[in-house]
């Protein structure tokens, strides 16, 4: 009886090595074809590169014709660009005179605006130091000061007291 145990594991031990085998004859296949689609797409692309490397001779025989006529094109289109630059640099000339010329007017009127701000700020303040002595000339003529002696004391020509008090209806 334990030979047949014996014979029976041989034959399961061996079952599963042929059982190993075949599966890694599968694996090994796959790849193998892997391989085999790679190597024909290789031989396709060097196919059609020898191909390309055929027609070059053909289009070097071209390549003079074809410089030839890069350089006419070329000496057309610098011929084109001159002659759009000569306007075109006219213009720019213009416009910078302009510029210089609007420089000009509007440093001019910054100047004339500078002038007018700084006088309006003189006659703010004189205006200011007259509205605080017509106050002052006012409450002197209330408190029984005449106008000769308020203009000595405010040091203002007495007709200006005179015309503050008239204004203000005090005399």
């Amino acid at each position: 009886m334990v030979e047949i145990f014996v014979f029976v594991g041989f034959l399961v031990i061996l079952g599963l090595l042929i059982a190993y085998f075949y599966m890694r004859d599968q694996t090994v296949t796959k790849q193998l074809s892997a391989y085999e689609r790679a190597i024909d797409e290789l031989n396709s692309r060097v196919h059609a590169m020898e191909q390309k490397v055929a027609s070059i001779p053909e289009g070097l025989e071209e390549l003079p014709d074809f410089a030839q006529e890069l350089e006419q094109l070329e000496d057309r289109l610098n011929q084109k660009l001159n002659d759009l630059s000569d306007p075109l640099l006219k213009a720019i000339r213009a416009i910078k005179q302009m510029e210089l010329e609007m420089k000009r007017i509007s440093d001019s009127l910054n100047e004339r605006i500078d002038k007018i701000e700084e006088s309006n700020k003189l006659s703010s303040i004189s205006a200011t130091s007259k509205l605080i002595n017509e106050k002052a000339i006012i409450e002197l003529y209330k408190n029984g000061y005449s106008a000769e002696e308020i203009a000595k004391r405010e040091r203002t020509p007495l007709g200006e007291v005179e015309l503050i008090l008239k204004i203000a209806n005090l005399k």
